[in-house]
């Protein structure tokens, strides 16, 4: 999605008509007279942008599996020095949040004014989200239409004269209403339901989730030109340009930047030091008759596998739209190879991805919870439809809990188990039964929290095993819940 933001501010604009209509007027006094009585000087000049990605992303609701809405036209910004209101165009857009936790993914590039902002009105429209009850039955509720809130920033949220990420949490679980025994009610937006952070973007080789770095971004190709090409990703509707050079590695089905038209493909890749984003990797996985689904495991059937079902968080490709977010399908897994999406994630020194007897991946151990994407040759069917899968990846997904049995090692790496919530209301406990997972904490995990002890309430972002009898997990991410 890319948003345009008119470059001359409402007062720039008024100084510059007054300064025209002053000189006619002051012209029409004279009569022709060779007066060389100077006229006013010209008005300010435009305010200067600059190029800022805007990344969302989600605290996560335990029991809430899938919760999407959309944001309406124009954010409005509040220069914290007063003045005119700053509106910010945003195209057309459907986002699912709950599949971002601890993680956040761009939606779009644009350029802001240079400055302080004190706040920001944003409107949502159609929210909807599928959550788990007590007993683990799932159930959906749609939200009023539009409702547009205020975010107040302390201290003010500066943009200034270096390309920029600006991300935008959202608090799920600020979000939504509960009654006295903790069940979901409905939709309970609020200024608390917003977090904005701004970072300048980072040297490209030290880049990380909130400073520029790119991973895991799926989309269709809609466009090619030289050596860049335009994705729309996933269900969001974000249209993000990647540049590439010759570095630019291409594999499974793509082979150079004219191969990826019409392609669903993945990238990994980092922000430029001028806001443009730059593709390392990209990864053919279906052309455009096929589809790839993104979503929770709630059901396994057979052992080994043959079928899983499956609630939709993300997707893209034929016959997927935003309205089969949330809804429930059964994927045929019974010719379906296992692969694991590693991403950024640091394996090293663990005996390889996927592997026995901490981390297999196949259908012997296949489990319900993990979070998989299915890629098809065929379309997205309707909802409770069977999907026939090509191939079942292994995706990055969050959890939260309390550490306990923390060990550390060398190098910043540690192992702990993580204790889901202790009232069962976590959605791995809730569809498995398991109530623990064991972290391995590695050398290059991303540690946002700080100092882990024992007791510490974290929330975990990575790659979810099951050995047959217990979860591991691979930590790509560890922050504060």
């Amino acid at each position: 999605m890319v948003i345009d933001i008119s470059k001359l501010s409402v007062y720039s604009r008024v100084m510059c008509l007054s300064a025209v209509l002053c000189a006619l007027i002051l012209a029409s006094g004279c009569g022709g007279s060779s007066s060389t009585n100077p006229g006013p000087g010209p008005g300010p000049g435009p305010t200067p942008t600059t190029a800022t990605q805007i990344r969302i992303g989600d605290a996560p609701a335990d029991r809430v599996i899938a919760f999407e809405l959309s944001i309406g036209s124009p954010i409005v910004l509040t220069p914290a020095g007063g003045g005119a209101a700053v509106n910010v165009t945003v195209g057309q857009n459907r986002i699912e949040l709950s599949h971002m936790s601890g993680k956040f993914e761009p939606l779009g590039v644009l350029n802001v004014p240079q400055g302080s902002y004190s706040s920001a009105a944003i409107t949502i429209t159609n929210p909807e989200m599928t959550f788990l009850d007590n007993s683990g039955v799932q159930h959906t509720i749609e939200g009023s239409a539009t409702q547009t809130v205020t975010v107040s920033f302390s201290p003010a949220l500066t943009i200034g004269a270096s390309a920029g990420v600006l991300s935008v949490d959202v608090n799920i679980a600020n979000s939504v209403a509960v009654d006295g025994a903790g069940n979901i009610t409905g939709f309970n937006f609020s200024g608390t339901s917003f977090t904005f952070s701004n970072k300048v973007v980072a040297a490209e080789n030290a880049q990380e989730d909130e400073d520029g770095e790119l991973e895991d971004i799926t989309g269709m190709v809609t466009s090619v030109s030289g050596s860049s090409f335009t994705l729309k990703a996933g269900q969001s509707g974000a249209q993000l340009t990647f540049t590439t050079d010759s570095t630019t590695e291409f594999n499974d089905g793509v082979t150079d930047v004219n191969s990826t038209l019409n392609q669903i493909v993945k990238v990994e890749g980092v922000t430029k030091s001028d806001g443009t984003l730059f593709a390392k990797e990209v990864e053919g996985i279906e052309n455009e008759n096929g589809a790839e689904l993104e979503g929770l495991i709630t059901k396994v059937t057979g052992s080994p596998a043959t079928s899983l079902d499956v609630v939709a968080q993300d997707g893209i490709g034929s016959g997927m739209d935003d309205t089969k977010v949330g809804a429930s399908f059964t994927a045929d897994v019974s010719g379906a190879q296992y692969k694991v999406d590693a991403g950024n994630i640091d394996t090293s020194g663990l005996g390889g991805i996927p592997g026995a007897p901490n981390f297999p991946l196949d259908a012997t151990s296949v489990k319900e919870g993990q979070r998989v994407e299915v890629e098809s040759a065929g379309s997205v069917p309707a909802a409770n439809g069977t999907i026939t899968a090509e191939k079942v990846k292994l995706q990055q997904q969050a959890l939260t809990g309390t550490v306990s049995n923390f060990t550390a090692g060398s190098n910043g790496a540690a192992t702990f188990d993580l204790n889901l919530a202790s009232d069962g209301s976590s959605y791995l406990t809730l569809l498995s039964g398991q109530i623990l997972v064991h972290v391995f904490q590695q050398p290059g995990t991303d540690n946002k929290f700080g100092a882990i002890s024992n007791s510490s309430q974290v929330r975990v972002r990575g790659l979810l095993f099951w050995t047959g009898t217990s979860f591991n997990m691979i930590a790509r991410r560890i922050t504060n819940p």
